[in-house]
This record gives structure tokens, C-alpha cells and sequence, in this order.
């Protein structure tokens, strides 16, 4: 039974949830909504708090989220440098010369990120595609289900990748499957929560005209530039096997980046439009990076009073035993849970409460429920948070009318194909 300041945060954690859901009716920003709530959140737990162990939690938290919103930061500011550059121009007037159809190309996306966020990871593959969309979708309808696609994509892509997202890292660090075992075991359940809701959402995309872009004139790309900032993205894989956070690469490819951007304009090889890149960090949508600081602070709030641990404690029980059904439900509700919450607290959970002795199958099932669950709604992930942010148009209330039942109907599959592939020889 939660105490009374517990339901009092969850209480504030609703209503903040609904009043972003409705930002559009209430005319207020989902940034600043987000921002109050989890200021609040953590003021209630202040009150009557040790001011140690507060202290403690505050550091805990606020570096959690330092190494978030800086990788963010520097993600959109490479992403920003090679629009300015036109690097996405480049990128659209080839897809124009393939004369492919709207819904070919819708596929050829969603393939390009399920890709991307294995190799990379399902965050930065949505920043880099949700640009590349902008260049192609002229119709805003047809632009919002792209990007609902590629948020549930780069999430499935993810899910099958030891370096793809957070709980897959936590869990692959913790030993619990190898690299080789997550890609083998977990492809085709991957690869099933996206295909089927990509089918789904296929049929709401409408022609788009693009005749008239394919005159466009595009001007020489300055590839030194374009490659460092690729590139960069990998520094941020790499540099996890020095043990170092993402963040660390990211900043790396930014300061090479910059270091080439003054080198050039120094030399004249550059033009003086071009700017150095403290002119392009200005273009960042500061209101995205809000838009998290404030999700973040909401769930660490309930983290650190044990609400997300008593939701795992409510699905597997106090004494989880090594029975694979009753894991299996527990691995598939935890999914529809990391809908609303954060999944990596309720993952750090599960990884103590389990036995030892399972077999990794059931860990792969983790990942990928932990992974694929938080495309049910936009703010279950990282990378919805962030398109969310990134895309004004986007709201909680649009995601559960397009995207909320396919990707419902993608991840029921996965599981299901998880069983019917190893759920009778685990």
C-alpha cells in the first residue's frame, strides 16, 4: 500500500501526463508542462527528506540526466550542421531520382531506420530521419505518420542490438546474453514489431506531389564536414568499449567538427555564410531538450520514491520463481508498463529480482518488451520523447490514434513469435 506521498506524486504524474496530452486545448507548451511537473514531483519528495540521502539523489538524478540531454545536444547540433550544409537536400534529390512510390518509399525509411538503430542506436537514428522527412513529406498528415513509423522502427531496431538502446546495453553489461545472442535470438521478434505496424500505417499515407522538387538545384556538399558529423555517430558506439557514456563520442565528433568548420572559414575555403558552428547550436529546438529535462525529472521522482520498483515487484511478485510462463508474462506486461515509464529503472529491477539460472532466451525477451513496449505511446521512449519534442505536430493524443494500436498489434506479434521461436525450449 502506497503512502500518502507516493499517491500524491503519482496523482501529480497523471495530471501532468493529461495536461501535456491536451497542451493543444489548454494552449499551453508540453515543455513547460513537463518542466512544472517534474519540479513539483521532486519538491514532494523533498518535504520531510534527510537532506543527505536527498543531496545523493539529486546527484544521481541530475547526472542520469546531464548525460542525456548533453548527448541529445550534441546529436541535434551534428544533425543541424549537416542540414546546414545540406548534406538532407542531397539525401532527398537522390530518393526523388528513384521514381519510387509514396508507399515504396515509406517502406525504404522505415528499413533504413530498423537498420540504423541496430548500427547506431534508436535515438540518434530518429533525429537524423525525422530531418531526412522533412525533405519529403509536404503533406503534414503524411509527415506525423512517418514519424510515427520511424519512432516504432528505430525502437524495434534497437530492441535486437546490444548497442541499440539502454536496457539492451544494461542487460548485454550484466552478462545476461552475448552480443551474437541478442542479434540471432532477438531479429525476427524484432523484426515482427515493426513490419506489422510499418504495414499497417502504410496504408494511411496519401501521393504525395513531387514533381515539382525534382528541379531542385542542389549545390556541392561540403563532404569533409558531412563525414566527420556521420561519423560522430559511430564515436558515440565506440567509445563504449573504453567503458565511457555516449556523450563522450558525441562531443568528441562535435569539437573535430568545429575544429574543420574554423580551419576552413580561416583558409577561405569555406564561405563566410556558412558560419562557425556556435551560429548553428543556436538553431537547436531548445524546447525538445525542456520537454525531456521534465519527463526525466517525472519518472526519477517515482524511481526514487519505488513506484517503478513496486510495479515490478506487482508483475513478477515477491519471489519470482524460474516459471517460464509466469516470466513470460511478467517479461510482456513489463512492456505495456514502459508505455507510460520509463523502462530502465523497471529493467534494473527485474535484472535483481530473477534467478540466476535462467536461460538468456527469457533475457532477450526482456529486451525486446522493454524496447518495442514504449512504441505503444510517444512518450514510452527516447526516441518518442524526442520526435515529440522535434515535431510541434505530433501530440500524446495524434500518436493514440495512429500509431498507439499498431504498434499495440506489432509488439503482441513479437511476443508471440518469441514463444512460438523459443518459448517451448526455454
Amino acid at each position: 500500500m502506497y503512502d500518502s506521498e507516493s499517491v500524491l506524486l503519482i496523482i501529480i504524474f497523471i495530471v501532468g501526463f493529461a495536461a501535456i496530452a491536451f497542451e493543444h486545448n489548454l494552449q499551453v507548451n508540453k515543455s513547460w508542462i513537463a518542466l512544472f511537473t517534474g519540479s513539483i514531483m521532486w519538491i514532494v519528495v523533498a518535504i520531510g527528506e534527510d537532506e543527505e540521502v536527498l543531496r545523493e539523489a539529486i546527484l544521481h538524478e541530475s547526472a542520469e540526466i546531464f548525460a542525456l540531454i548533453v548527448f541529445l545536444m550534441g546529436a541535434m547540433t551534428i544533425v543541424e550542421m549537416m542540414a546546414h550544409f545540406r548534406f538532407f537536400t542531397w539525401v532527398e534529390s537522390k530518393l526523388l531520382i528513384l521514381k519510387i512510390s509514396d508507399r515504396q518509399l515509406f517502406w525504404l525509411m522505415g528499413l533504413t531506420t530498423f537498420m540504423a538503430s541496430a548500427l547506431l542506436d534508436n535515438l540518434t537514428s530518429t533525429l537524423i530521419m525525422i530531418q531526412i522527412g522533412r525533405h519529403l513529406y509536404i503533406k503534414k498528415r503524411n509527415f506525423v505518420i512517418y514519424v510515427i513509423n520511424i519512432v516504432i522502427a528505430a525502437n524495434a531496431g534497437g530492441a535486437m542490438s546490444p548497442v541499440g538502446d539502454v536496457t539492451t546495453i544494461m542487460l548485454w553489461l550484466a552478462g545476461k546474453f552475448t552480443a551474437w545472442q541478442i542479434l540471432f535470438y532477438g531479429l525476427i521478434p524484432s523484426i515482427i514489431a515493426w513490419i506489422v505496424p510499418q504495414a499497417m500505417l502504410t496504408l494511411k499515407i496519401t501521393n504525395e506531389d513531387r514533381k515539382s522538387r525534382e528541379s531542385k538545384e542542389v549545390l556541392p556538399l561540403q563532404w569533409s564536414i558531412i563525414f566527420i558529423g556521420l561519423f560522430t555517430f559511430g564515436f558515440a558506439v565506440i567509445v563504449n568499449l573504453f567503458h565511457l557514456p555516449p556523450f563522450i563520442g558525441i562531443l568528441l565528433g562535435l569539437g573535430a567538427c568545429a575544429i574543420v568548420i574554423d580551419y576552413r572559414l580561416k583558409q577561405g575555403t569555406l564561405k563566410k555564410r556558412a558560419g562557425h558552428i556556435v551560429n548553428i547550436i543556436k538553431t537547436i529546438d531548445m524546447a525538445t531538450l525542456n520537454f525531456f529535462i521534465g519527463i526525466l525529472l517525472a519518472v526519477g521522482a517515482l524511481n526514487y520514491q519505488g513506484v517503478l520498483h513496486d510495479i515490478a515487484l506487482l508483475i513478477f511478485g515477491d519471489n519470482p520463481a524460474s516459471n517460464p510462463l509466469a516470466i513470460i508474462i511478467g517479461h510482456t506486461s513489463l512492456g505495456l508498463f514502459s508505455a507510460v515509464v520509463d523502462n530502465v529503472p523497471l529493467t534494473a529491477a527485474v535484472i535483481k529480482m530473477l534467478p540466476e539460472g535462467i536461460t538468456f532466451t527469457y533475457w532477450v525477451l526482456l529486451a525486446i518488451t522493454a524496447g518495442t513496449g514504449g512504441s505503444i505511446l510517444i512518450i514510452g521512449s527516447a526516441a518518442g520523447v524526442a520526435a515529440m519534442g522535434q515535431v510541434k505536430e505530433l501530440t500524446i493524443i495524434r500518436y493514440i490514434k495512429l500509431g498507439t494500436l499498431p504498434a499495440l498489434i506489432g509488439y503482441l506479434t513479437s511476443v508471440a513469435s518469441w514463444y512460438l521461436l523459443f518459448g517451448t525450449t526455454g
